[in-house]
């Protein structure tokens, strides 16, 4: 069983998800990984943009408008009942992954958890092959995700999978997020090597193709940060990034 980000109910229990970690350093090196501080950086897309959260924090630290961008009209109608910030524009994936975008529309993408939602190759590589054509050149891509190694390890957020077993591409495993009320958000994702998505990077012509696992910086004292030990030394992120 599959998780269904369609569904009211869904995404606005994900809302209620706290995402400490991701902005101590998740958004922060995603950010920087997708060059949005460079000059010419005026338009971003954040490909799978959920409720919108991510696309709010962009705007408090970058002068630029971001796309936000969804197949579930469910979390886009989250998102504009919450961020009516008018830098960002919403906009529903359609068919086949298809943008409502020009060719070289925009100046910079982002992708924040998408990936470990798919459970198929192909629509990987129809999702960053759609990124590529609405990129401008020179301008890069890059991909918040689980890190796949990071299975069964007891980080703040939750759990990602059950710890010592090995899971196969593609298959089904249990993301459980924590939420402030002690309660918890379980969902069903699905597990990619990091090969997996480096080559549909390849493949739909990105260069200079690379990825980086951000670790808490060591002087961090911000929110949560006595609940983080863990993630002073493992990785639970893995950032991909990619030129066009």
């Amino acid at each position: 069983m599959t998780t269904d980000w369609n569904l009211l109910e869904v995404a606005e229990s994900y809302e209620d998800y706290e995402p400490v970690r991701e902005r101590a350093f998740g958004w922060p090196a995603l950010f920087s990984q997708a060059g949005l501080a460079e000059p010419g950086c005026r338009t971003v897309l954040d490909y799978g943009a959920g409720t919108g959260r991510v696309a709010e924090e962009i705007l408090r630290s970058h002068d630029v408008s971001v796309i936000a961008a969804d197949r579930s009209p469910s979390m886009l109608k989250v998102a504009q009942r919450k961020r009516q910030d008018p830098r960002i524009s919403y906009q529903v994936i359609g068919a086949d992954q298809r943008l409502e975008l020009a060719d070289g529309a925009v100046d910079a993408a982002i992708s924040c958890f998408v990936f470990v939602c798919i459970p198929e190759t192909e629509i990987i590589q129809r999702i960053v092959s759609e990124v590529y054509r609405v990129l401008r050149p020179g301008a890069t891509y890059a991909m918040l995700d689980v890190n796949p190694d990071s299975v069964g390890v007891p980080f703040e957020i939750g759990r990602y999978g059950q710890a010592g077993r090995e899971y196969a591409a593609g298959e089904a495993i249990e993301m459980r997020l924590a939420r402030p009320d002690g309660e918890s958000v379980d969902l069903i994702d699905y597990h990619w090597p990091k090969d997996v998505h480096l080559e549909r990077l390849r493949t739909a012509g990105f260069r200079e193709v690379g990825l980086v696992e951000p670790t808490l910086p060591e002087g961090y004292d911000g929110p949560g940060a006595d609940r983080m030990p863990v993630e002073r030394t493992a990785p639970p992120y893995v950032i991909y990034a990619a030129r066009k």
